[in-house]
């Protein structure tokens, strides 16, 4: 069995002021960067989930069926022990079946390079959490690749399957306020990046930088 750390700290919320100075974008994005398909693939699975909630929901309850008890058992796979249990899964279906309908929110390259940053830097250090190795705050990351107005990250560890890393984020089992969830149906996001590299300690860390443009 494997504890997925999923969650035991609120992703944050935090406004940017402009940079002085944008880095070019023309640099090769870090090689911990999730390849084009697979962040494309995260991109339309978060987005089938924010422009059709309630449709998605049904994605919630199938990830239901594989409770027992407190982990997440399927098959050839490791099982997967939750804090909550079902009860986190069916707050969110709950949440899913009454959420409205958001946009649909648009790659960025930079916000892939500030999400790649931070994959690659717990990917070799193996901590979780949104302080990068140097200190830097997430808004920090996201302001050496662009001037946003208002920033969030979202954090999903042990899988890169965009289903996976998706509803881990939208169940937030661990987070009492959900706020992996919130950042991920903040109607003031617009666009995204994200990194996905493998962690020595959980497996996959997959890293979702959100933005408004400032």
């Amino acid at each position: 069995m494997i504890r997925i750390p999923g969650l035991l700290f609120a992703a944050l919320l935090a406004g940017c002021a402009p940079a002085p100075t944008t880095p070019s974008l023309d640099a090769e994005i870090p090689a911990a960067s999730a390849d084009a398909a697979s962040r494309a693939d995260i991109v339309a699975e978060l987005n089938a989930a924010r422009t059709d909630p309630a449709a998605y929901a049904r994605k919630a309850r199938a990830l239901r069926t594989l409770y027992r008890g407190d982990r997440i058992e399927r098959t050839g796979e490791i099982a997967l022990v939750t804090r909550e249990g079902t009860a986190a899964v069916d707050e969110a279906i709950e949440f899913l079946e009454r959420q409205t309908p958001l946009p649909a929110v648009r790659s960025h390259p930079g916000l892939d390079r500030a999400a790649g940053d931070h994959a690659a830097d717990q990917g070799q250090s193996g901590v979780i959490g949104h302080t990068g190795g140097d200190g830097s705050s997430p808004s920090e990351r996201m302001r050496r690749y662009g001037r946003w107005s208002a920033t969030g990250e979202a954090i999903a560890y042990g899988s890169h399957r965009a289903e996976d890393v998706v509803l881990q984020l939208i169940v937030d089992d661990g987070v009492p306020d959900r706020g992996h969830r919130r950042i991920l149906f903040n109607p003031a996001y617009a666009l995204i990046g994200i990194a996905c590299a493998p962690h020595p300690v959980w497996r996959e860390v997959c890293v979702l930088d959100l933005a408004r443009a400032g």
